[in-house]
């Protein structure tokens, strides 16, 4: 808010005393011109049968003309009666004849009878204004009626009901009483309504500077600034910003979560590269000198070449795991799934990790891989996630140990469980137990040394919603891995 300016919330205070002075002002003008017809309309149905009245009972036209001393007598019986009434005898043309009051005092001599005769046809009945002949510029509500002898027209009678005397009266009363009533009631209603506006403005400005403050220190660095839970107008604003400061938040701390798990993942990365590629250098080295000093036979030379060969496998090897897990990574890869049996791909690939065990002395055993359920998945990423099942089994068991796999069917689902002598961290049992959602959405961080052959285990079977857990008991540690199984006729 602009010093020197109206800020938002004065403007609105204005506004709102403005719209309750002319709301209130309009009411009063309505209230007045409603009442008034109302009363004007109630008046001319009350007064309907007046110049009825005279006609039958004391009219002064006669055949030979208009009767002077019978039409005093009715303005005085008229006064007497009401004296807000003004009596008017007119011709069958509508001129004024006859009337009682000063000859300045009479602006219009001649009163238009359309009026006069739809308020006869109405009998009354209907709301219908004619002019004053005193004020012509002003109408006013009558009483009329025709005046008829042996069948022939003699004129009108034309009765003005609340005349000047009255409208002079009752302009004194509204003076007197109903204007000044208005105007204390207008007052009051703008006083408290202004009263009530601005506490509840006011209230709201200090809460709009509690939030401009939050956001101000959340803008200068402090992540962690919330806004107090209320029931206030802001509400939904603050619980907004408290859940988008709160997600924020997770996502830098996930950021920087992540920045340092790629640090950790390129030095583990580096040191594992670094070892083979040193093997391989110091056989080589070592080999060269050898030659040159002619100290070397073929067959040391082929060994030589052999142990270097196998190190740049290891090497080739892991480029070729760091490819296939960045590719799994994209949001464009999904995997290319068909059916098939899977203890055949696992069978396969046990007769050969068989014959690697043995060499190290370690027995490998497999239960229940008869089994020949289906499964819809991508033959090639099944290969790969139990071929790193069994290198990472072959890779922590020692000598004279045991991998066992055990393959059981229940119902509409396969179990399929790793087992082999060793430890993990706990920090990778945390990591590899952790489902993909609640990996994104909590503080689970994964170990700088998780293995890319877990990675990518565990990136595999996430991408084919498979269930993949570990436990450790005794030395010993449980892969489990749950598949649905499918009918190979019917694909979900």
């Amino acid at each position: 808010m602009t010093k020197g300016k109206l800020n938002l919330f004065k403007r609105i205070g204005i506004l709102i005393f403005l719209l309750i002075t002319v709301l209130s002002l309009l009411f009063i003008g309505i209230t007045y011109l409603t009442t008034t017809e109302f009363y004007q309309s109630g008046t001319q149905l009350l007064n309907k049968d007046v110049a009825a009245h005279i006609a039958k009972f004391t009219s002064p036209f006669e055949e030979k003309g208009l009767n002077k001393s019978i039409a005093d007598s009715v303005f005085y019986n008229a006064m007497v009666l009401n004296p807000g009434i003004e009596v008017y005898f007119l011709d069958t043309a509508g001129n004024v004849i006859y009337y009682y009051a000063a000859d300045s005092a009479i602006k219009l001599h001649k009163i238009p009878l359309a009026n006069i005769t739809k308020h006869i046809q109405a009998k009354g009945e209907d709301y219908i204004k004619g002019p004053d002949p005193r004020n012509p510029s002003e109408q006013k509500v009558f009483s009329a009626a025709e005046v008829n002898s042996n069948g022939k027209k003699l004129g009108f009678i034309y009765v003005i009901v609340g005349g000047s005397e009255y409208k002079q009266a009752t302009g004194m009363i509204f003076k007197s009483h109903v204007f000044s009533f208005a105007v204390i009631a207008l007052c009051v209603i703008i006083i408290v309504s202004v009263i009530l506006s601005l506490w509840y403005i006011s209230r709201l400005e200090r809460s709009f500077k509690k939030i401009i403050l939050v956001l101000n220190e959340f803008m200068k660095g402090d992540l962690n600034v919330r806004f107090d839970k209320n029931k206030d107008e802001f509400a939904p604003i603050t619980d907004s910003f408290n859940k988008m400061a709160t997600l924020l938040s997770y996502n830098i701390s996930r950021l920087k979560q992540t920045e340092q798990e790629r640090k950790d993942f390129i030095a583990t990365i580096s040191h594992d590269l670094r070892t083979p590629l040193s093997v391989a250098k110091g056989y080589t080295e070592t080999a060269i000198a050898r030659i040159h000093a002619g100290e070397i036979n073929r067959h040391e030379i082929d060994s030589f070449i052999q142990l270097v060969h196998k190190k740049l496998q290891q090497i080739e090897v892991m480029v070729q795991n760091l490819f296939e897990l960045s590719r799994m990574e994209s949001i464009h890869f999904s995997p290319k799934k068909e059916l098939f049996i899977f203890s055949e791909v696992l069978n396969e690939i046990y007769n050969i990790a068989e014959k690697n065990a043995a060499e190290k002395h370690i027995s490998v055993t497999c239960k229940g891989c008869e089994d020949h359920s289906w499964i819809y998945a991508d033959i090639r990423m099944m290969e790969r996630v139990v071929q790193n099942l069994f290198d990472n089994a072959l890779k922590y068991t020692h000598a004279e140990g045991n991998i066992y796999i055990t393959m059981e069917r229940k119902e509409d689902m396969l179990d399929v469980i790793f087992s082999n002598s060793g430890k993990l961290s706990n920090d990778l049992v945390n990591w590899i137990n952790a489902p993909a959602q609640q990996a994104e959405s909590s503080a689970i961080i994964k170990p700088a040394y998780a293995g890319l052959g877990l990675m990518i285990v565990k990136k595999i079977l996430e991408l084919h919603h498979y269930d993949f857990k570990v436990e450790t008991a005794d030395d010993f540690i449980y892969f489990f891995i749950q598949m649905k199984t499918t009918n190979p006729v019917y694909v979900n």
